[in-house]
């Protein structure tokens, strides 16, 4: 594989990956703000979970190997194809890591009610 056609692919990956995150970051940054309990913890982990939905995708398109028999012979249609699809399926695997630790202290919180009612209750 080229080195032009390394760039074109991390690019197409960074493109997509800034894409998702100017979708999720402002409501994303609200619930933060709430679970953590502050502006500057939610900052923290906000920045975090934006380098991690880069990081992932870029790291999905440069797995040795993955892309290089398609990117020497194939056409450059089924490179991109190839590229957008790793690079999506990082951006997934970035966000649905990000949503799990998320959804771990919500839950948490939305369990305490209704447990504090099952024990008065019995």
């Amino acid at each position: 594989m080229s080195v032009y056609t390394l760039f074109e692919i991390w690019g197409v990956a960074v493109a997509l990956a800034l894409a998702a995150i100017l979708v999720i970051l402002k409501p994303m940054f609200a619930v933060l703000v709430e679970v953590c309990g502050g502006a500057e913890r939610a900052r923290f982990w906000a920045a975090y979970a934006c380098v991690f939905t880069v990081v992932t995708p870029l790291m999905a398109v440069s797995t040795p190997g993955l892309l290089d028999g398609v990117a020497v012979q194939g056409p450059a249609a089924l490179v991109l194809q190839r590229a957008v699809f790793f690079a999506l399926a990082g951006i997934a695997l970035a966000l649905l890591v990000a949503g799990q630790a998320i959804w771990k202290p919500i839950a948490r919180a939305l369990r305490a009610p209704l447990e504090a009612v099952e024990r008065s209750a019995s």
